[in-house]
């Protein structure tokens, strides 16, 4: 790995994965309720690696292998119950905070809805003005698209290529690199399989690491940042 210590300006951190350990919660609910609809599909082996996705994209491949319609509603009742479980079980990522002390994090890139990344904003006490929210609510084409990390940049006035992204998806990292930005691989979560680091490695990441109390390091090999002492 190079160190970069005057190359980047800007942290941008995805949320689900990253900041919430929210994927297994996400996915149980989808697993669970679009089985009950589509029961000639074994949703979970259909599934089983696609987080970092769009739920709503995710329901239509499965309504595409089983070769029927999404019902009416379905979508909207998903994401309600979602977000509701996502409220009540999802847990903070472990040691999160010493991602939320560094002062050069100034956005939150998710592919969830803007309602959901605020519970989880709210959930860890990210409380900073300065960190602003972009949500595939407001994209056409979400992650693995580069449009939510392109809206960011010019958000936040800054060029592509000074941005540092803390992803855990295949997809999100797509879409980051795509923007021209360079991403650190997170594979502290609960729903990363063991082979994902090697993967990410693969895709052109700087770096993987599973722990958030490594975060500190390895800011300071890739960007030359210092984080904030509690």
């Amino acid at each position: 790995m190079r160190t970069t210590s005057s190359r980047f300006s800007t942290l941008i951190s995805d949320c689900d994965g990253v900041l919430i350990d929210s994927e297994v919660v996400a996915h149980e609910v989808l697993v669970h309720e679009t089985q009950t609809v589509f029961p000639s599909v074994d949703v979970d082996a259909l599934l089983n690696s696609s987080f970092g996705q769009k739920t709503e994209e995710l329901v239509r491949q499965v309504a595409r292998h089983a070769n029927q319609e999404i019902p009416d509603g379905f979508l909207r009742r998903l994401r309600i119950l979602t977000d509701a479980s996502i409220e009540e079980l999802a847990l903070p990522v472990a040691n999160v905070d010493v991602l939320l002390r560094c002062p050069q994090l100034k956005a939150v890139v998710s592919n969830s809805g803007m309602a959901r990344i605020m519970s989880a904003v709210s959930k860890i006490r990210l409380q900073r003005d300065d960190v602003k929210i972009y949500s595939a609510d407001q994209v056409t084409e979400p992650k693995p698209s580069p449009m939510l990390y392109q809206l960011a940049a010019q958000g936040l006035a800054v060029a592509p290529e000074q941005c540092l992204v803390i992803e855990d998806s295949s997809s999100g990292v797509r879409a980051a690199l795509a923007a021209g930005m360079s991403v650190l691989g997170f594979v502290g979560g609960q729903h990363i399989p063991p082979s994902h680091a090697a993967d990410l490695l693969e895709m052109g990441v700087l770096a993987v690491f599973d722990e958030m109390e490594d975060l500190p390091q390895l800011l300071e090999q890739t960007a030359g940042w210092t984080v904030q002492q509690k």
